[in-house]
This record gives structure tokens, C-alpha cells and sequence, in this order.
């Protein structure tokens, strides 16, 4: 663990307002200008279960929720005991080795060596101001505040904010939260630690957020979809906003109804938008080749959990990219992006927007539970990204809706223009978007269709960005990641590179079709290392059969995200190996 930053976990059950405490301490934090990144651990249960929450904050950036933990807020025997049990690994999360505040009512827990135990009357000093037994956790955050040395006046602005016109409820809140902070002080020594605070806050947002704040800055007007995590992070927000940004949100009966219904939208010339988490994006599959056929723009958010069926529900992995290459039957063009990080991802949805609109196919946004419900430190946006609705005709002589062209796209005229009257069919169509499959079917134009559809992608890939890298000049080997793996790869090259490992990282964004510069990037590396958090490496599986690039694979699919200290391990352990073969 670094001297100049603070990792602060917060456990206990479900209801228990475990999010809402770490929710808090990311507010403080950021105002106070540190950076910030969160990791939010829960189950399927409403109340009860195990349930904790991370927050990670120091004056650099920090890019994932970090190995080791400073303070713990236990807000229940079992979160004390688990979180202080060196023995017990929660998915790579690891033990408390700093300061436990706990209620002082919880006796006969077993103690563990590295721990400071720090009981604070959390429940009698909440009982002096209110009944309600979740401002108990606000007294633990106050004593919190006072372990690490932070600023009080600003985390009791948090907590004002938080309650909004709930004037008198909020002072209450900060009176308790004061008590919690004066008891430890008096009570216990508080962490040394030298991260600089500073009066200029930075922005912060989650990453479903961002997804959703992204289509709006691109003009979406519709957002279709049915809750699912954890694709529903970016619902909500749109549902929360809708009326600010003039944006229609509706949630339909199923996933059917609502993909169909943003394509319907978008032939209109709406730009519309769905979302969903594997098992319902399954359901959508069938209208993904309807946009693909009658080549009218769709914009897809598929947020990846564990499967099969219903799997974990509230845990992350990056099982869904075999799913969505492979949506529907047949050969049409789709493009398929990844963001890396939470700030990316405003910008990935942007992008998808105007590539859709573009090559007139769909376009997926893929992410995963831990990039869509983890808050990280942004940048400020740039909310100038220009909007490319692409080849849209307002007049034409002998219009063709489905022409032969170079690059396959076609001109489009939206519904109702004058004199631009055209057939929109699923089955397989001449130029004018006449069936050729009725009477008798025409091979020579179906074979024309199918090519000129999938020259679009052929002219799509001579505008896909270099792919970018990571300290990857001087390297001897290099790390192939995807999506939200990206903050855990980088702090790990970085651990290896200061124990004298030459190693870098590659890091794609255009997942299909891939650039082909990764073939320059991979030439005359030691090893090649593929990090995803899937069973089967099915981006590695991509990689070899797109550019022939072999990799060894690094997978975790427990469903918890990786952890930097994980794959310093594992990719230690095949450099030596590599090394006493070279010997």
C-alpha cells in the first residue's frame, strides 16, 4: 500500500446502507480534489447477505479499487470478522491491515494481528438524535473522517447536500457524525498518511452514468429499455434526467419490444438507443439482423455479467463477446466498441451514435458490472463532439435506397420525404428494397446485397484509431487487454517495472473488426500475456483467429474483477519460467 493514498472499505448486509456511506466518502473525497475510484460488492437479496463497499483516494490518479486496505467501517459482526480474516479471500479483495471502527455492542468477534480495533459507540450516539438506525453508519463515517486525518467541514457539506431541504434532518446528521469524529479523536491515533488535499474539487461520475450522459451529448432522443443489471444503472439515470434533456424514456413489457422499438425510431431518424445485460440482450438477438438486413441504425448497450442463464446477477465478468459477435443468423456488418474506463465510455457511446448513423448497421457498447456501477475521477467533458448522422438524401432522381456502391453504404432517405418513397423489408431485397425471395430467388443479387453490406466494414477499418498502448516502447513483453481490465493491467505493469520487468500493455477499444496495427505491436515480444475475466480467453480466441496473434491467457471468473496484485502473480510466474528455459 502507497504512503500517499487511502483504500476504505465499508461492510455489512444489504439495507444497511453500505453504497449510500462509500457514496458519501467518494463526494468528500473528490471535493477535497483527491482522486477517487470505487468498487461496489453486493448480493441479489434486498435485505440480509453480505455486502461492502470500496473506496480508493489519493492526490494521483487511481485506477482501480487497489490492493490492500487501510480503515474498515464494519457495520456488523460478520463484516469485522470477515474483512480482518486474513484466511478468507473475497475475490481477491484483500484483509484489513489498519484501523477497524466498529459499533461498540459487538463483542466475542476474534481478533487478527495488523489490525487496530477501534469500537465507537455508533448506535448510542445515533440514539441521541433519531430513531433511525442507519444514522449510525453516518457517526462510524465521522469517525472515519477523524482516522484519516480529513477535512470535517467539508465531509459535513456532503452530508448537508445529501439531504437536500431536510434541513433539520441534515444538522442532525452532522451533529452525529461530529460526535463520531470528537470520540475517535479522543479515543484512538489516526492513520499517517501524506496524500495532499486541496480546495479544487474534481468531477466524478459512475460509469452507467457516463454511458447514459454520452447518448444524451449525442443527441439521443429515446432510450428503450427493460431493467436488467447491470445495463439499468444507465435507465436509471435517463429515467431520473429524461425531462432535463429532453430525452423519452420508456420501459417496455420485454427486451423484444424494446430493441424493436429504438429501430423503428431510428429509421424514423430518431436517435435511439436500448440496453441490457446478456440474458436480455439473448432475447434481442432476432432484431439485431433486422437492422442488419434493412440496414437502419442501432445503438446497443450490452453490459456483460456472469452467465449461463441467470448467473450472478450482481457480479461482473466478460463472458458476452462470443454472444454478441455472433447475434443473430447470418453474415451482416456490425461494429462492436469497448470502453476502457468510466470517462471512455462517455465518449465510446458518442462514437458508436455516429458509426451507426454512418454504416447504417449496429453498433454495440460493451461493458461489464464493474465499469457500469463503479464511480471513478473524470476529467472534465467535452461536450463539442460533433455529431455524424451520415449519408441522408433529401432529393434524388430514380431513388435507390439500397444501392450498389464502392463502399456499401447506401443512401438513406427518411420516411416521408418527397418523392423518395422505398420499400424497408427483412427479406433479402434489390436496390429498391424489392423482395427477390418471393416467386424466385435471385442469386446473383443476393450475392451483390451480401457484398456490398459487408463492404462497409472493409471501409470502416480504414478509420479505426491506432490502437493505444501503454509503456510499451522499450518492452519486452506485453499485456492484451479489453474493456474495464484496463486500471488493474496498468498498476500491475507498473508494480513488475519497478521489480526490473520490461513489460507494456496493449489496449484495444475496437474490438471487431480489430485494427490490424496489434500485429505490429505484438512483433518480437517474449511472451504475450491476454487479460480477461472470462473461463474460455474469448477475446484471446478473436485475437488468434482475426491476426493469428498467439497470447497466454490470464482469466478470472469467479465474479469479482481483477485485482493489479493477481496478475503481478500470474504473469511473474511465467516470465521465471520463460526465463529458466531461456537459462
Amino acid at each position: 500500500m502507497r504512503e500517499d493514498e487511502v483504500i476504505i472499505r465499508i461492510g455489512g448486509a444489504a439495507g444497511d446502507g453500505v453504497q449510500s456511506a462509500g457514496e458519501i466518502l467518494i463526494r468528500t473525497f473528490s471535493r477535497c480534489g483527491l482522486y477517487v475510484t470505487s468498487y461496489n460488492y453486493y448480493q441479489d437479496l434486498i435485505r440480509g447477505g453480505e455486502s461492502w463497499y470500496q473506496v480508493r483516494a489519493s492526490d494521483h490518479k487511481v485506477k482501480n479499487q487497489g490492493d490492500g486496505l487501510d480503515l474498515l467501517i464494519a457495520l456488523n459482526k460478520d463484516a469485522l470478522e470477515r474483512h480482518t480474516n486474513p484466511d478468507i479471500n473475497e475475490g481477491g479483495a484483500s484483509p484489513l491491515e489498519g484501523i477497524a471502527i466498529f459499533d461498540d455492542g459487538i463483542k466475542g468477534y476474534r481478533e487478527y494481528k495488523n489490525v487496530s480495533y477501534c469500537p465507537v459507540p455508533m448506535v448510542d450516539i445515533a440514539r441521541k438524535y433519531s430513531d433511525n438506525s442507519l444514522l449510525k453508519n453516518t457517526v462510524g463515517l465521522g469517525a472515519a473522517i477523524a482516522a484519516i486525518n480529513g477535512d470535517f467541514e467539508t465531509f459535513a457539506g456532503v452530508i448537508r447536500d445529501q439531504f437536500g431541504k431536510k434541513g433539520e434532518i441534515a444538522e442532525l446528521n452532522v451533529k452525529a457524525a461530529q460526535d463520531g469524529y470528537d470520540y475517535f479523536m479522543s479515543h484512538y491515533k489516526s492513520i499517517k498518511k501524506t496524500y495532499k488535499i486541496s480546495k479544487k474539487p474534481k468531477y466524478v461520475i459512475a460509469g452507467g452514468a457516463s454511458i447514459a450522459l454520452g447518448a444524451v451529448n449525442a443527441g439521443v432522443k429515446m432510450y428503450v429499455a427493460y431493467p436488467m443489471t447491470p445495463a439499468s444503472s444507465a435507465l436509471h439515470f435517463m429515467a431520473q434526467h429524461a425531462k432535463k434533456f429532453g430525452v423519452f424514456v420508456k420501459m417496455p413489457e420485454d427486451e423484444i419490444s424494446a430493441i424493436n422499438t429504438i429501430i423503428g425510431a431510428n429509421y424514423a431518424g430518431i436517435r435511439a438507443m436500448t440496453g441490457s445485460a446478456g440474458g436480455g440482450f439473448a432475447l434481442m438477438t432476432e432484431a439485431v439482423g433486422l437492422s442488419g438486413m434493412t440496414e437502419v441504425p442501432a445503438v446497443i448497450y450490452e453490459a456483460q455479467r456472469p452467465g449461463p442463464s441467470t448467473g450472478l446477477p450482481t457480479k461482473t465478468e466478460q463472458g458476452d463477446l462470443n454472444q454478441v459477435l455472433g447475434a443473430s443468423q447470418g453474415d451482416f456488418p456490425r461494429i462492436v466498441l469497448a470502453p476502457r474506463n468510466v470517462e471512455e465510455a462517455f465518449y465510446t457511446v458518442q462514437e458508436a451514435f455516429n458509426l451507426a448513423d454512418k454504416y447504417q448497421c449496429p453498433v454495440f457498447v460493451i461493458s461489464d458490472l464493474y465499469l457500469s456501477e463503479h464511480y471513478d475521477t473524470v476529467d472534465k467533458l467535452n461536450l463539442d463532439y460533433p455529431i455524424d448522422r451520415g449519408y441522408i438524401v433529401k432529393e434524388a432522381e430514380n431513388y435507390k435506397r439500397y444501392e450498389f456502391t464502392e463502399n456499401g453504404i447506401s443512401p438513406r432517405a427518411l420516411p416521408g420525404t418527397p418523392k423518395l418513397m422505398h420499400n424497408e423489408d427483412s427479406d433479402e431485397h434489390d436496390e429498391y428494397g424489392n423482395v427477390v425471395s418471393d416467386a424466385i430467388t435471385d442469386p446473383v443479387i443476393r450475392s451483390r446485397m451480401v457484398e456490398k453490406r459487408m463492404r462497409k466494414l472493409e471501409d470502416y477499418k480504414k478509420s479505426i484509431p491506432g490502437t493505444e498502448t501503454y509503456k510499451l516502447d522499450d518492452a519486452e513483453y506485453a499485456v492484451i487487454l479489453w474493456g474495464s481490465t484496463q486500471g488493474a493491467v496498468e498498476e500491475a505493469i507498473d508494480i513488475l517495472r519497478s521489480n526490473g520487468i520490461k513489460i507494456g500493455a496493449i489496449e484495444p477499444t475496437h474490438i471487431y473488426p480489430l485494427n490490424e496495427d496489434i500485429k505490429e505491436l505484438v512483433k518480437n515480444k517474449k511472451l504475450v500475456f491476454t487479460v480477461e475475466n472470462n473461463y474460455s480467453g474469448q477475446f484471446r480466441r478473436l485475437l488468434r483467429a482475426e491476426l493469428l496473434i498467439d497470447s497466454i491467457g490470464i482469466n478470472k471468473y469467479n465474479g469479482e474483477a481483477f485485482y493489479p496484485g493477481e496478475i503481478v502473480k500470474e504473469i511473474s510466474k511465467f516470465i521465471l519460467e520463460e526465463k529458466n528455459i531461456m537459462e
